[in-house]
């Protein structure tokens, strides 16, 4: 079982990652990671989404979860998707995770809004990141089907925290204030 790497035990968090050949996607060791990183983020209880690298593989997979994205709802701070290709299961009372592999940005706004952002990777640390507030991703799921979703606020942002984990980009290179929480040492 994997686990989740600090940043300073971690050289893959710095390195771009590879893309993942769309006949592997099924494989039992991309199904295994899936399975793994779905667990781990389960367990996070400010987890929002978990990229391959944060757990030393240098690959393009990231998982949202669906529990953070309705517990967002839940709190009235749903973000509406702007467009989803994707097939529509999933989609009952609890989110089900998403799974993006070999994603693409496909567009972003150019209306930025600065947001509070950590990362799994750093803990213990925030920091205020500016990010578009709209995005477009295009990428495959689990099952090696094609998709496309736009998001507007909290999804887009998090689009894009994790586009950068697949760049080799941390959350702190892009902070314009870092702060630390003692609440995350708990």
């Amino acid at each position: 079982m994997h686990t989740i790497i600090p940043q300073e035990n971690n050289p893959v968090l710095r390195e771009k990652a590879k893309r993942i050949p769309l006949d592997e996607i099924r494989s039992k060791h991309i199904q295994t990671l899936i399975a793994e990183m779905k667990k781990l983020l389960a367990k996070e209880k400010y987890g929002v989404a978990i990229a391959a690298c944060q757990i030393g593989e240098p690959l393009a997979l990231f998982i949202v979860s669906g529990r953070a994205l309705s517990e967002r709802e839940k709190k009235g701070e749903s973000d509406e998707e702007v467009s989803s290709q994707s097939d529509s299961s999933g989609q009952n009372e609890a989110k089900a995770d998403q799974i993006y592999i070999n994603p693409t940005l496909l567009k972003m706004s150019r209306d930025k809004k600065v947001m509070h952002e950590g990362c799994l990777s750093i803990r213990g640390f925030w920091g205020m990141v500016p990010r578009a507030q709209k995005a477009t991703i295009r990428a495959y799921d689990e099952h090696g089907r094609l998709f496309t979703r736009g998001a507007s606020g909290f999804l887009a942002h998090v689009f894009q925290h994790e586009m950068d984990h697949l760049e080799g980009i941390l959350y702190t290179d892009k902070a314009k204030k870092l702060y630390e929480d003692s609440d995350e040492n708990e």
